[in-house]
């Protein structure tokens, strides 16, 4: 949920207490419901009222499609935790962490082959620095993306223009990035990587390249919406950047190697594999049971399965494209996650490659998640499970009281699986002409969209 606009007192106000926080239906087919979670629903007029509460935001399908599949998914935990389904068990576990383990192990195996040969001196590092190749970019950004408002992308910019301002006058650069709304990035001073030319998005590549060490760009427009660019001071980050050049190093090692085992293991994609997985990015969770190889090598295989858990992490614009995509990125895709599970599959087959340490920090970040979600949903409480009380949870997320958070999307997918459950397209529709309708009668602006 983007933006910072709600809706207060008067008529709105009257008119958001009268209708109903949510209603009770067995056929999901009849008029009104949106969504349904067990015997949970989500009705066309509670959903236009978070919808009110949220503006500015894009009344378009997609956007409040997902605003649904939020409230469907956190229904689904709050139910099978008042079940008795442990979210802190193996399972849970195993689905919440799954790409991080599995980051974790691959980045471990990759250090074991290749670590003692992509050291970087200090020297090497400061030399790349000062020749401009390689530049270290941070950013700060107010999102304003494809379905933002005229209203909303205005509002935005000026934030962007303002934090530039008080840049230009002397503020902080941490103070700037304590208001960006890249949430991946903001916890660290908002880096965002180590990038070679062409490797930004275009408009984002040619504002990096001009900058001067020490430098801070004016208000750029991508897709995402408003950034304000800054590169580094060597003395401000010689140690980061030098770790940063050894990492693409190591990666640039790695991609080599992989190209090389895939050769030497007889890696080859199986027929059909590309328009499998074609069929995939409509709906991966429908394939997470399925045992169909896309590729297979000496000592093991892609599974659809498999894969599917990989595709429930890409956005959905990257699988709209690629399931639009030419065989080419298919080919290329089927390759790269092959090799990641030929990799995990030998570093399985050697103990002691991922430390305690690291198994242990993976395990308290779940268990620090679990315990976010007990808290906003109320969960343990003598009246939970509670519709009230995620009727509370979603009003305070849309109206930005609280920082929006999402499930791990395996450990969603799991808790769907044991969860009767459905969103209704036509629901969706309903909501979002009930809120312009609203916002109308209350004199309020709406998001763009259809």
């Amino acid at each position: 949920m983007r933006g910072d606009g709600r809706v207060h007192g008067g008529a709105g106000s009257c008119l958001l207490l009268a209708l109903p926080w949510l209603a009770a239906c067995d056929d999901l087919a009849d008029r009104g419901l949106v969504a349904r979670a067990g015997d949970w629903t989500l009705t066309e007029e509670r959903l236009a009222e978070l919808l009110v509460l949220a503006q500015p935001f894009p009344l378009d399908s997609a956007a409040v499609h997902e605003v649904a599949s939020h409230w469907v998914g956190t229904a689904a935990l709050v139910l099978r935790s008042a079940a008795g389904d442990s979210l802190l068990g193996s399972e849970a576990l195993e689905a919440g962490m799954w790409l991080d383990r599995r980051e974790a192990l691959l980045t471990a195996d990759r250090e074991a082959r290749l670590g003692t040969g992509a050291e970087v001196e200090a020297a090497s590092a400061a030399e790349v620095f000062n020749e401009g190749d390689l530049r270290l970019v941070a950013h700060t950004l107010r999102r304003a993306g494809p379905g933002a408002s005229s209203s909303e992308r205005l509002r935005q910019q000026r934030v962007a223009e303002r934090l530039l301002a008080t840049l230009v006058e002397g503020g902080s650069w941490d103070g700037a990035v304590a208001e960006s709304e890249d949430a991946e990035t903001r916890g660290a001073a908002g880096l965002l990587g180590l990038f070679a030319r062409s490797e930004l998005p275009s408009t984002l590549d040619r504002v990096v390249f001009r900058l001067e060490p020490g430098q801070v760009s004016a208000v750029t427009q991508s897709s995402e919406g408003f950034h304000i660019l800054y590169r580094p001071r060597y003395e401000e980050v010689g140690s980061l950047y030098r770790e940063q050049l050894r990492q693409r190093r190591l990666a640039e090692a790695d991609a080599v190697a992989n190209g090389e085992e895939r050769v030497s293991r007889g890696f080859a994609m199986l027929p059909g594999a590309v328009t499998v997985l074609g069929r995939m990015a409509g709906e991966p969770v429908k394939w997470l049971g399925s045992a169909q190889p896309l590729a297979e090598w000496e000592g093991g295989r892609l599974t659809a399965s498999v894969v599917a858990r990989y595709l429930l992490y890409f956005p959905a614009q990257s699988l709209a494209e690629l399931a639009a995509a030419g065989e080419e990125a298919r080919v290329t895709l089927i390759q790269d996650l092959g090799t990641r599970e030929l990799r995990l599959g030998d570093a399985a087959a050697r103990e002691g490659l991922l430390s305690p340490a690291i198994d242990e920090a993976l395990v308290r970040t779940h268990a620090d998640e679990i315990e976010y979600w007990h808290t906003a949903l109320e969960l343990g409480t003598p009246d939970s499970p509670s519709r009230a009380a995620l009727g509370r949870y979603m009003e305070s997320l849309v109206s930005r009281q609280t920082d929006g958070r999402s499930l791990p999307p395996l450990l969603k997918a799991w808790l769907l699986a044991r969860t009767d459950h459905r969103v209704r397209a036509r629901g969706v529709l309903a909501a979002i002409v009930i809120a312009r309708g609203m916002l109308a009668e209350t004199g309020g602006g709406a998001g763009s969209g259809r």
